[in-house]
């Protein structure tokens, strides 16, 4: 199941999940008009507000794996996701928040990110609180994200440099699809994602 579906980087995770033959997808989105002008064949939507508990636990029952795409008010969001955890079949949270929340980048690229971070402790806590949730977590840090194809990533754990300071959509979107084909792939780590 994919949360903020309907927005720039989850319309490039629906569509690579999409074309993964395996997959079940289920998208979770409040407004589907959203979608329009995307095929949607094949994908289960489910329409409901991430900010409403009962909304977040009706969606999250019978899924296996989440991809949150969540932007504004996020720490409420990551509340109800983690105690839903609880109660539903989730097992793995693919969770996108920024380079730069745990102050792990070092020199003048830290210093901006820390002042941004500093700005935003709300996307930090809610990051924290997904990881602290009881299923197997991964927190995918990213730097600036852009649209493009380019599906080729490099992963860096905290405290390495990252390779550069941008990110395509699409990569994500590759990043998450090989978590999902290997369990063990950033399974409970925060990890920094360039192309």
């Amino acid at each position: 199941m994919i949360f903020g579906a309907a927005g720039h980087t989850g319309k490039y995770l629906t569509h690579k999940m999409q074309s993964i033959a395996d997959i079940e997808l289920s998208v979770f989105v409040r407004n589907p008009q959203k979608f329009e002008g995307m095929d949607l064949s094949g994908v289960n939507v489910i329409q409901g507000d991430v900010l409403k508990p009962e909304d977040v636990k009706r969606a999250m029952e019978g899924q296996d794996v989440l991809l949150c795409s969540l932007d504004g008010n996020v720490l409420p969001m990551a509340q109800n996701i983690a105690a839903a955890v609880e109660e539903t079949s989730v097992k793995r949270i693919i969770w996108i928040t920024g380079m730069g929340i745990h102050h792990e980048i070092c020199g003048i690229h830290g210093i901006m990110l820390n002042q941004l971070a500093k700005k935003m402790p709300e996307y930090i806590t809610a990051a924290d609180t997904i990881a602290a949730s009881s299923a197997v977590t991964t927190l995918l840090r990213c730097p600036g994200i852009r649209d493009g194809e380019g599906e080729t990533y490099r992963l860096t754990r905290e405290g390495e440099k990252p390779a550069c300071w941008f990110v395509d959509r699409a990569a994500i979107a590759q990043c998450m699809a090989d978590m999902i084909a290997d369990e063990t792939l950033g399974a409970n780590e925060s990890l920094g994602i360039t192309n």
